[in-house]
């Protein structure tokens, strides 16, 4: 039997090599080397997550925008800029810095990002569709991030803003659910039966009445609109920002 550590020599061409998880970031450090159009591109997407940004660039191409989250150190980059990181991301124009920055990185066991390098990374960055509370992301394991970002936006096109919506309302539920310990049923097999029987439909045409009667049928009293404190949008909430996916 092999031993644990035993590594694969070979992977079959086009299998998967990416396991995609989803970080919580909120007053994590995230460490950028380099103050380029790269770095500029994932600020957004950082930010929204509550991370602390240090971004290492003794001379950036333009001035850095200012947020409370966001420091620019205006120096060569150093070893010690790593400490406490909980990702990197090496993304300067030299490409011996960047892999310096990744040895290092791995050395002190953080998980960092080469932009411009996927095979020497720890991870890359998919395209995102962002729609509170719903991620959809893209990834091409950064072969190519232009067709993760192009596919991306058709989805972007394609879903409609009853997602959106009917995902906030079934957490909604869920949390009721939950909280007060009934003994509802409350799985995947349920929710396709109220996508089956015009959840989005109603949520599109803002029904109420007949959304509260599709409520309280599967789930009983008490599971109305105004008893889950659930309001529906008046307007159209899906256009969030997109993020592109970053490597290389």
């Amino acid at each position: 039997m092999a031993s644990e550590s035993s590594k694969p020599t070979t992977r079959q061409k086009n299998s998967p090599r990416d396991y995609t998880i989803a970080l919580q970031l909120e007053n994590q450090l995230v460490v950028i080397i380099g103050g380029g159009s790269v770095a500029r591109r994932k600020l957004p997407g950082l930010l929204a997550t509550g991370a602390r940004i240090r971004i290492i660039d003794p001379a950036p191409a333009s001035e850095l925008p200012q947020h409370p989250q966001l420091t620019h150190l205006k120096r060569e980059y150093q070893l010690q800029d790593l400490t406490s990181a909980r990702l990197i991301f090496a993304a300067t124009d030299n490409p011996q810095i960047n892999q310096q920055v990744a040895r290092e990185a791995a050395t002190l066991g953080i998980l960092c990002c080469r932009v411009d390098n996927a095979e020497d990374s720890d991870f890359t960055t998919p395209a995102c569709l962002l729609r509170p509370p719903l991620t959809i992301s893209v990834s091409s394991s950064g072969t190519s991030p232009a067709m993760a970002a192009a596919l991306r936006d058709k989805l972007d096109e394609m879903i409609p803003a009853s997602w959106q919506t009917a995902t906030r309302l079934v957490a909604a539920i869920r949390q009721k659910v939950l909280t007060e310990s009934r003994q509802i049923p409350y799985n995947q097999q349920v929710l396709l039966q109220l996508i089956d029987q015009g959840l989005l439909a109603l949520i599109e045409r803002s029904d109420v009445k007949a959304l509260d009667l599709l409520l309280c049928k599967h789930f009983g009293a008490g599971f109305a609109l105004k008893d889950l404190s659930f309001s529906l949008p008046e307007t159209d909430q899906t256009r969030n920002f997109g993020i592109p996916e970053g490597t290389p």
